[in-house]
């Protein structure tokens, strides 16, 4: 339908500021405000990965939990984007051996996961919040984990359902049932041809304005890792050195993942 030429007058400007101050008090950013935010923290954030640069994350955490409560409150990406960089940072202490600091970052990214999920960010969100469930029923004891952890696999088989060709729900699925016990359906063996989907997914990746774009090089990690751990040592290498063309110089591949792997039969 054509607009009536009487109705596309512009608004006084008087108008104009009341609804954009009227939309801010309501939680919700004028238009553009919020991607040009995402889009300037997510190379900071992918940057510090790369250099196993932890501490870097601190203020964009705290850039993003200010967003969440205030002009990105109800904007799926912001609540999604806090989610995930807790989730990196809590993946570094699991890492790293300090599970008590690691649990009430990966709760607080469970729920804004599911903030995410609730406000449109669909099955990528519900992918991250079942990802995040497999984490904390790792970090959880033993009935905790008998709980959550058929719950993450529920989460991400609806992910699934919902984009079965997104390349980051495919990850995080992959990454999931590497690290859960084969007892509860885990496995090396289980995870490889999931992680090797998101890398073929990857290739044709093609993100929709202001939605998540990481996760390539991580792939090609997971794989490696997959595959170390059932012996196939020459095609890990690979892989890690598909993970360095991804991103140079990646410092848990470089310092960590390769020497390893360098000594491993």
């Amino acid at each position: 339908m054509i607009p009536h030429p009487l109705r596309t007058r512009r608004a006084p400007h008087h108008i104009v500021a009341t609804l954009v101050a009227a939309a801010t008090l309501a939680g919700t950013a004028p238009l553009g405000a919020q991607p040009a935010l995402l889009d300037s923290l997510r190379p900071q954030v992918e940057s510090a990965v790369v250099r196993s640069d932890w501490p870097a994350l601190t203020p964009i955490i705290a850039r993003l939990r200010t967003a969440a409560r205030g002009p990105g409150a109800r904007d799926p990406w912001t609540h999604y984007d806090l989610a995930y960089v807790l989730h990196r940072h809590a993946s570094a202490m699991l890492i790293a051996g300090s599970i008590e600091s690691a649990k009430p970052l990966l709760e607080e990214a469970e729920r804004e996961a599911a903030t995410a999920a609730e406000l449109g960010g669909g099955a990528q969100a519900l992918g991250l919040r079942g990802a995040l469930t497999g984490q904390l029923a790792g970090a959880s004891g033993m009935l905790a984990a008998m709980r959550m952890g058929p719950r993450s696999f529920k989460q991400l088989d609806e992910a699934l359902k919902g984009a079965p060709n997104d390349p980051r729900v495919a990850l995080l699925n992959g990454m999931t049932r590497l690290n859960a016990p084969a007892a509860f359906g885990g496995g090396p063996a289980k995870a490889e041809p999931e992680l090797r989907r998101a890398i073929a997914l990857f290739a044709q990746d093609r993100p929709a304005g202001g939605q998540p774009r990481w996760g390539r090089a991580d792939a090609h990690i997971w794989l490696a890792i997959a595959l170390q751990k059932q012996g196939k040592i020459p095609e890990a290498r690979t892989e890690l050195d598909r993970a360095l063309a991804v991103s140079p110089g990646h410092v848990w591949v470089t310092r960590e993942l390769l020497p390893k792997l360098g000594t491993a039969r």
